[in-house]
């Protein structure tokens, strides 16, 4: 998943929407840079101005809005500044500002459809232990925000393929392993699916 996760932040980036908002491109920028750590030296939000100013999402932002953006990661424990003795400062993701940014990674994701459906049916099924109450309505929510069809209460389907994009979810969510998704041929009176998902 990690291509589609970087395609996904710079898709953000160069959406120019006005939810790209100074705190979530301050996010994408560090989670696209490849890199766990940032080094920077001297003052650390000058340059990191500099780092930002290399993505075309972010040229609109002004340097106020950059140290802002940093200040807030900062203060939420998103990020960390480190400093050794030489004065080098090192801006860190923190184990938080990880899973924010696979929270955000998930709240961009779309399921691309190809040119021309091959026929088939994505069934997600699962049976998630009570104790995962939490992780089952993560889950269920993301597939409604995804459009899948709910067949059934635990059982939810999409005629493209999906695979990547629900384990990913399911995963983060710590339901993985309860979920499973099947490759159907046919659906018996698959009208209304069909209809739904206008294949028709």
């Amino acid at each position: 998943m990690e291509n589609k996760s970087l395609q996904r932040f710079k898709e953000f980036l160069d959406s120019g929407t006005k939810e790209a908002k100074a705190t979530q491109i301050a996010l994408c920028i560090l989670a696209i840079s490849s890199l766990p750590v940032l080094i920077f030296v001297a003052a650390a939000i000058g340059n990191a101005v500099q780092v930002f100013k290399q993505f075309e999402g972010s040229k609109g932002l002004s340097k106020g809005q950059i140290r802002n953006s940093m200040n807030h990661l900062r203060r939420q424990k998103l990020i960390e500044y480190i400093s050794d003795k030489n004065g080098k400062i090192t801006v860190r993701i923190t184990k938080k500002g990880k899973m924010r940014i696979r929270e955000f990674d998930i709240e961009l994701m779309k399921i691309k459809k190809p040119n021309k459906w091959d026929g088939k049916w994505r069934l997600v099924m699962f049976d998630i232990p009570m104790r995962f109450t939490k992780g089952r309505e993560a889950l269920r929510f993301h597939l409604k925000d995804l459009d899948f069809f709910q067949f059934q209460k635990s059982a939810w389907i999409y005629p493209y393929p999906c695979e990547d994009e629900i384990i990913y979810i399911a995963d983060f969510f710590g339901v993985g392993k309860y979920v499973e998704v099947l490759t159907v041929e046919n659906i018996s009176r698959d009208e209304k699916l069909k209809k739904y998902f206008r294949l028709a």
